[in-house]
């Protein structure tokens, strides 16, 4: 059964831009989620996105009809990942507190009535963050493109090239170190 991504995904491969338009509409948010918390700077995570959607367009002859096309983005958006952090020597610099307020409001605000609990928002955010960042950077990646990119462990072992098992245990303890660390950050 051929779904509107197949159709998109065929169309763009044709060359049609309209469709591969309608593919970062769909896939954008999700691929600048996974972006920021690999490198942790908003700035960077914009050009890796940006990046990562222009290399699908140049690799779409090589795309496989019928596969999904978020894990195949996310395995581009990963290694470009990697490629830009390394060329520019990045060293892992977290978001301000203001960086991540206008992120939450540009992203995540567009309701005048959930303004209250924000502030809330933001603080339990932060706290994720910093606790993100004290992960190694296995456990970081395997975070990202779980709960980042909302792939599947299956999908995350394409994307990273391990064994399903090693990504299970890399998660599993990535979820226990982040509990420790946000207990500790509660007490």
């Amino acid at each position: 059964m051929a779904t509107c991504e197949d159709e998109y995904t065929q169309r763009a491969t044709a060359g049609d831009p309209e469709a591969f338009r309608c593919l970062w509409e769909e896939h954008h948010a999700v691929a600048m989620a996974a972006a920021l918390r690999l490198c942790h700077a908003r700035a960077l995570a914009e050009e890796i996105t940006q990046g990562a959607f222009l290399l699908a367009w140049r690799g779409l002859p090589r795309f496989q009809p019928g596969s999904p096309f978020r894990p195949w983005l996310m395995r581009i958006l990963y290694l470009h990942a990697l490629d830009v952090m390394e060329k520019q020597k990045v060293h892992k610099q977290p978001l301000s507190l203001e960086e991540m307020v206008v992120w939450e409001q540009q992203t995540v605000l567009s309701d005048e009535a959930a303004m209250p609990d924000m502030q809330e928002k933001i603080v339990r955010r932060e706290e994720i963050r910093q606790a993100l960042v004290k992960l190694n950077a296995d456990q970081r990646r395997v975070i990202a493109l779980r709960y980042g990119a909302d792939l599947t462990e299956s999908e995350i072992a394409h994307v990273l090239g391990w064994p399903v098992g090693t990504v299970k245990s890399r998660l599993n303890r990535a979820r226990e170190r982040l509990r420790t660390l946000l207990m500790e950050e509660r007490v």
